[in-house]
């Protein structure tokens, strides 16, 4: 056993290889010996050198195709930060509309004195940026992490919808206001236009509202209304919206209308020469209802003219002490 194996090592290390080299142009043969073993170590290195190339050149593609696709994320990073930001700026301006109207809103409220109620706020810092050194990195790293960038552009859309839902509220909110607002201002119209602020005629006052002596009875009593002289057939006009009540002939008042404006409110005609108007009609402030006359107990052509709130008479000077007869 030992000489076969010292045969083999002797085999070996006397083992050469000749090389032959054969110029072209000449015939000289040039002969290089190399030792086996040097063969093996260039053998072994050779395949030690392709191994490691291998390596490099796996490596190398594996690099390529990370940066294609760190190329690919960063464009994505760039167009979806694009398009936030025009969504960002789309919130911004219905914010502004938003806390614009509900401004208006407010001041509405407190000149029809309805500012007590709570008016719909805007909340604020709804939307947080997210931390500088991730914005920085996401802006100007290259994404090495598609999940961070799913979870960074996450965050940002979550505080998107988190801000679009809080603007739905508070335009839900605005919106009660502006209707509550808006039969509020319903009912002040329509109060407004039943209200009995037009002068009926223009005239000058013989009696005034108050206690008087009849000038026909001669008793001391209420006189319930004024007494508007006027010229016989001069227009009396409706003061303010409503129904027409009443429109007949009754005793002492003569011919006589009385007109529902609501709210309690009604306002009576009396002593008229001639009625142009029927119970159920509806008439508008300004529109001729009747002539001035002296039907019924009456010294002279005059308007009585009265105002009734819920049934109690009331002095229709109230309603324009400022008008000249």
């Amino acid at each position: 056993m030992g000489f076969f194996k010292n045969y083999t090592r002797r085999w070996w290390q006397e083992r050469f290889i000749t090389l032959m080299v054969i110029p072209e142009r000449t015939n000289r043969v040039h002969k290089v010996v190399v030792p086996f073993f040097l063969f093996r170590v260039a053998l072994v290195l050779v395949s030690l050198v392709s191994i490691l190339l291998l390596v490099v050149g796996f490596d190398y593609i594996n690099v390529l195709g990370r940066m294609g696709e760190n190329k690919r994320l960063k464009g994505e990073n760039f167009r979806l930060r694009q398009e936030m930001q025009v969504i960002k700026n789309k919130i911004e301006s219905m914010e502004d509309t938003i806390e614009r109207v509900r401004n208006y809103a407010k001041k509405l409220q407190v000149l029809t004195g309805q500012g007590g109620k709570a008016s719909a706020e805007l909340p604020q810092g709804t939307l947080e940026e997210l931390p500088p050194q991730r914005s920085s990195r996401l802006n100007n790293e290259p994404a090495r992490d598609p999940s961070y960038l799913n979870n960074s552009f996450n965050y940002e859309r979550r505080s998107l919808e988190m801000r679009m839902e809080n603007l739905q509220r508070a335009s839900w909110t605005t919106e009660g206001d502006l209707d509550d607002l808006q039969r509020y201002l319903l009912v002040q119209s329509s109060i407004a236009a039943a209200t009995p602020s037009l002068v009926p005629i223009v005239g000058w006052i013989s009696s005034s509202f108050g206690y008087r002596r009849h000038p026909i009875h001669g008793n001391y009593r209420l006189h319930t209304g004024v007494d508007i002289v006027a010229e016989p057939g001069t227009p009396v006009r409706a003061p303010a919206d409503g129904v027409i009540f009443f429109s007949g002939h009754h005793e002492g008042y003569g011919k006589v209308l009385v007109i529902d404006h609501g709210f309690g409110i009604r306002s009576l005609f009396a002593h008229n020469s001639k009625l142009f108007v029927n119970p159920g009609d509806r008439v508008k402030r300004g529109q001729i209802l009747s002539f001035v006359g002296s039907t019924g107990q009456s010294t002279g052509p005059h308007l009585h003219y009265e105002i009734r709130k819920n049934g109690v008479p009331v002095n229709p000077m109230t309603f324009f002490s400022r008008a000249r007869f």
